[in-house]
């Protein structure tokens, strides 16, 4: 992990915070990849090992922050698809609503920019959706992270969380969104 994250020339703040950034951007990325993305077939499953490179990823993050000025102030787009995980890249220029995910752990990885994660606390105007997605309009109570390019974060499974962009500020991120398994090993 130190190697990935030299690229960056800083070594990573702390565990806790790379946890947390991650599970904000994957959820924002993904409903902002369901709201634009048109009806298709089912993905096509990778098998094989994807070798990322994060000058391509931030170059492709350049692309996506352009959409999300034009936008709704966020864009994303699925990466790869894989049994049990997929990756996704996304970039914000404006803060998001709350969100949680209660069978997707999202790990957040910022490829350029900063902003603030927010995590745990209370959702307000919670609006509970299919396969237990749940969104509201900000957290309260939540614990801030900010975030810079090079940190990673965490966010488990049902953890409430929330992306922040101040007036100025864009982040990118390269997201992995990892579905929970039960302890006996069986799929939910």
């Amino acid at each position: 992990m130190r190697d990935l994250l030299g690229v960056f020339g800083r070594p990573v703040r702390g565990l806790t915070t790379m946890a947390l950034a991650c599970g904000a951007v994957v959820g924002s990325a993904v409903a902002v990849s369901a709201q634009n993305a048109p009806a298709a077939a089912p993905p096509v499953i990778q098998t094989q090992p994807e070798v990322l490179n994060f000058e391509a990823l931030a170059q492709q993050g350049k692309e996506l922050l352009e959409k999300a000025k034009a936008g709704s102030g966020s864009a994303g787009i699925t990466l790869a698809e894989y049994n049990g995980h997929h990756t996704m890249l996304t970039a914000r220029v404006k803060s998001g609503g709350a969100e949680q995910h209660t069978h997707f752990a999202d790990f957040l990885i910022v490829v350029d920019g900063e902003g603030t994660e927010l995590t745990g606390g209370t959702i307000v105007d919670r609006k509970d959706g299919p396969n237990g997605e749940i969104h509201g309009t900000k957290l309260e109570g939540a614990t801030a992270h900010v975030l810079h390019k090079g940190d990673v974060i965490h966010i488990p499974a049902g953890t409430p969380h929330q992306s922040i962009e101040a007036p100025g500020q864009s982040i990118t991120i390269y997201v992995i969104k990892v579905q929970e398994s039960p302890v006996d090993g069986t799929a939910k």
